[in-house]
């Protein structure tokens, strides 16, 4: 018999052998030491051999009676479990019909229409930018690369000067996986531009003292989430956006996703540019074109179009109390 926690942290080992990103690691750790905890507070199971399908489905339920998490965030939860289990498998501290979550389906999410900054407000927010300096020709190129590419903040930050070559970029995705994005003809635009100004602006600098990735701040370091989280919130204030847009870089991959499937993709081709380890991510997209659809029809369709309703000419008289 083995001791889950024990297991845990045989899991956690070997996800950094693996290269796990840090912060996915402990986002694992996370959920599977708060179910540890449930199992032997809770359940008095200690041992992994003694997880049964029943175990889990009084955790599910512990999660919903808690009533602090969507079924969203607990299908997450079940994700990490599901994978720490197929370790035990594929490790043979347990056999495939011992897996508890061998049956375990997820719970049913509710279906939310994603709406996104349309091709005007893009135009506005890329524009909205001059070429004056440095870092205006920097924040352009990265505005452009993340509503052209539909790359993650955290994979364009991560962009190092050797993943860039003529035509792709290739990207360090989640969960260590990699894949190459295109470079189209105005992002190259911009891409020779901003290397002529970075090749300009750290020129008197060692090149110890020059990070190696593509992105810099002015003191030559990698540039953070949170500042181009800045860059965009800004342009997207001065280009007043909508304001039921959040104007988050994830925004700008939704535009993306929206987009490419307006053009023509097939799903499968998206996911692979996005990076989803699964078509069913990146279906959901469908159903923010298919409610734009829906409400175009409706407007052509509506049922007082071609019925004559004529307008008084004169002002309304307020009603006497």
């Amino acid at each position: 018999m083995t001791k889950i926690k024990e297991l845990i942290d045989d899991f956690r080992l070997n996800q950094e052998i693996l290269g796990r990103v840090r912060k996915y690691v402990d986002l694992c750790m996370f959920r599977l030491y708060r179910w540890e905890r449930f199992m032997s507070d809770e359940l008095g199971v200690y041992e992994v051999e003694e997880v049964t399908q029943l175990h889990i489905k009084k955790y599910i339920q512990e999660r919903q009676r808690v009533g602090r998490e969507v079924n969203r965030t607990i299908n997450n939860n079940l994700a990490t479990l599901k994978v720490f289990f197929q370790y035990l498998v594929s490790e043979e501290f347990i056999d495939e019909h011992s897996n508890p979550m061998r049956r375990i389906k997820n719970l049913k999410e509710a279906k939310t229409i994603i709406s996104t900054f349309n091709d005007d407000e893009v135009s506005r927010i890329i524009n909205d930018l001059k070429e004056e300096t440095y870092s205006n020709v920097r924040d352009k190129l990265i505005l452009i690369m993340l509503f052209d590419t539909g790359v993650r903040v955290s994979e364009l930050c991560n962009i190092k000067n050797n993943d860039v070559a003529r035509r792709h970029i290739l990207i360090h995705g989640k969960g260590s996986k990699q894949r190459l994005v295109y470079i189209s003809n105005i992002m190259r635009k911009y891409m020779r531009k901003y290397e002529l100004l970075k090749q300009e602006r750290f020129k008197k600098r060692l090149q110890d003292e020059i990070e190696e990735y593509y992105f810099l701040d002015q003191s030559a370091v990698k540039l953070s989430r949170s500042r181009i989280n800045k860059i965009l919130k800004e342009h997207c204030n001065n280009a007043g956006v909508r304001k039921e847009i959040r104007c988050s870089p994830h925004d700008c991959r939704h535009y993306f996703a929206q987009k490419q499937l307006r053009n023509g993709i097939d799903i499968y081709s998206l996911s692979r540019l996005m990076g989803h380890f699964d078509t069913q991510i990146t279906s959901k997209y469908l159903r923010g074109l298919e409610q734009e659809e829906i409400l175009h029809i409706g407007r052509l369709h509506s049922p007082l179009n071609g019925v004559r309703i004529e307008q008084d000419s004169k002002k309304p008289s307020k009603s006497k109390v």
